[in-house]
Parts: C-alpha cells; structure tokens; sequence
C-alpha cells in the first residue's frame, strides 16, 4: 500500500509539474511544449477511434453481468457497491478535471473538433474518465469473484478479460487524439485504486459486524471487534 501511493504521489506530482493549461485561443498549439512522455504518444482528432473507446467502455462496464453467476441473495449487496465503485470514480474524475484543467492533446494537430472549443471540453483531458471507470469495474469484478469464487477455474479468463477490455480503452483514448498518456495513467489508478477499496471496505465491515442506525441526532455505526 505505502509502494503504490509513493506511486500514485510521483505521477500526480509529474503531471502538476508538466501539464500546465495553456489556455492559448491559437491552435494548434506548440507540442514542443509537451512534456517528452506525453509528447511520445499524442495523437490527433479521431472520431471514429473516440466512438470505439465510448464502445468499449460500456463494454467493460457490461462485464460486471458476470456476477449474476452470485446468489441471488448477494444480487443487492454486489449492486450496491457496483454502484458506490462507479459513482465515487466519476466523482473523483470530475473534481480532478475541475482542478487540474489541461487541454487535450487533439488541440496540437490540425483537425481538432471545432465544436470542444464551444462546449468546453477541450480543456478536461485530465484525467481520462473513460479509463477510470473502466478500470474500477475491473477491479471490482475481480475482487467480487476472486472473493465468492477463489478457486474457481473461471477466475482469470474473468480477471483477464475485464482487465483487457479496460486497457483497450486507454488505448483508444490515447489514440483517439482525447487524452495524454499520462492522463489514461491516473485514471487506471484512480480506477484500479476505488475498485478494489469499496468492495474491500464492505468485507472489513461485514468481518467486523458493523451495524448503522439512523436517529435525529444523526447517523451511528458501531462496529463490533
């Protein structure tokens, strides 16, 4: 845990320390300026390569049907952190957009869509949202069945193929001309890290029998050691 936030900790620094907004009303823009890691990989507009990472996205997403395999007892209770693990991603995706504005790399190339310039999307490549929710998808799914089913034979061609689908759409985002390199990174981390925490969280408070209340004083948990 202490290795991987060092991890997350260096590449955001990197990112604050290479990627700042231009904001320029000329485009394109210079890719000299350009930090040589996302220089290397930057793209130009390609819609039909956008459409595909929309594609795959939902694709990744879908792969979490694999869990209807479950009791359907447990159908709730895996919902819900389905539901906590995506919302939370988009959330934290949106604030980082928020906070870091940076302009996308398609914006370095003639070609770019005239129409991001209007609706103001030009300027949140940071990070990729794609990615962060498909990575967080993978990375429930492969906590949830590696824990309801650790010894099953079905666990790495379902670990495997969530994870596949998940860089196939870094992939494209990249080489859709939408996102930096280092901007597909933090979003598998961001999305990898949420992934695997919430249904993570849920099993330490299942272990240690954690009750929650709710009065006109607020709510209450207690957990019981």
């Amino acid at each position: 845990m202490k290795v991987s936030s060092k991890l997350i900790a260096l590449i955001l620094l990197f990112v604050l320390a290479t990627a700042v907004p231009l904001f320029s009303e000329s485009y394109p823009l210079d890719k000299n300026t350009v930090n040589p890691f996302d220089r290397f990989t930057m793209q130009p507009y390609n819609k039909a390569l956008s459409v595909a990472s929309d594609i795959s996205v939902f694709t990744t997403a879908a792969t979490s049907a694999v869990m209807l395999a479950l009791p359907s007892n447990q159908y709730f209770t895996v919902g819900v952190i389905y539901a906590e693990t995506v919302g939370l991603t988009y959330a934290m995706k949106e604030l980082l957009k928020w906070a870091i504005p940076r302009e996308r790399p398609y914006l370095y190339f003639e070609g770019y869509p005239e129409e991001a310039l209007k609706n103001g999307d030009y300027n949140k490549s940071f990070c990729s949202g794609h990615t962060s929710v498909a990575f967080s998808v993978a990375a429930a799914n492969t906590y949830i069945f590696s824990k309801y089913y650790p010894d099953s034979k079905w666990k790495v061609p379902v670990i495997a193929a969530s994870y596949s689908l998940a860089a196939l759409t870094g992939i494209l985002r990249v080489a859709s001309g939408e996102h930096f390199a280092s901007d597909v990174l933090v979003g598998a981390l961001l999305g990898t890290a949420i992934g695997y925490g919430i249904p993570a969280l849920h099993t330490l408070f299942a272990d240690k029998n954690v009750e929650a209340s709710v009065s006109p004083f607020g709510l209450a948990i207690k957990i019981g050691l």
